[in-house]
Parts: structure tokens; C-alpha cells; sequence
């Protein structure tokens, strides 16, 4: 078992059904998005438009990087919201 650090919580049942609706969000949303890469790597590839290599190899831009971290930060909040009382 791995220590934490801080004291030990206990959980109401509010709080529990909290962290399982913020955990099946999370499911969904990398179910969906999973989804969306295979179908889109799929049809570049088909076209012959995709190489594999590249897409393992890519750097994004310092844009690029920008717009991902918004994005997180996003689902984050979204995330928060609900946890939030």
C-alpha cells in the first residue's frame, strides 16, 4: 500500500458519488476521444495522406502547445465543477 501524505479522510457517500461521476466522465471523454483519433487516422491513412512515424514523431508548436493547455484547462474546470458541492 502507498503511503499519502496528509491525514486519512473518510468519504461520505455525497463525496463518493462525486469522484464516480467525475470518473465516468473522464471514461467518456477518452472513449470519445479515442474514438475520433482512430477514425481520423484511419481515413488518412486510406488516402494516403497519413504516416505513422510522423504522428509518433510530431512536436507541436509553441501555439499548438498553448491551445492544448487551454483545452485541459478546460476539462479541468469542467471536472471541478463536478466535485464542487
Amino acid at each position: 500500500m502507498t503511503k499519502t501524505s496528509g491525514p486519512k479522510q473518510h468519504l461520505d457517500t455525497v463525496d463518493v458519488s462525486q469522484l464516480v461521476a467525475v470518473t465516468l466522465r473522464l471514461a467518456m471523454e477518452v472513449s470519445a476521444l479515442r474514438e475520433r483519433v482512430l477514425t481520423h487516422e484511419a481515413l488518412l491513412k486510406k488516402h494516403n495522406l497519413l504516416d505513422t512515424d510522423a504522428v509518433n514523431d510530431y512536436v507541436p508548436t509553441a501555439a499548438e502547445v498553448a491551445e492544448r493547455k487551454g483545452v485541459n484547462r478546460s476539462l479541468i474546470e469542467a471536472l471541478a465543477r463536478d466535485l464542487a458541492p
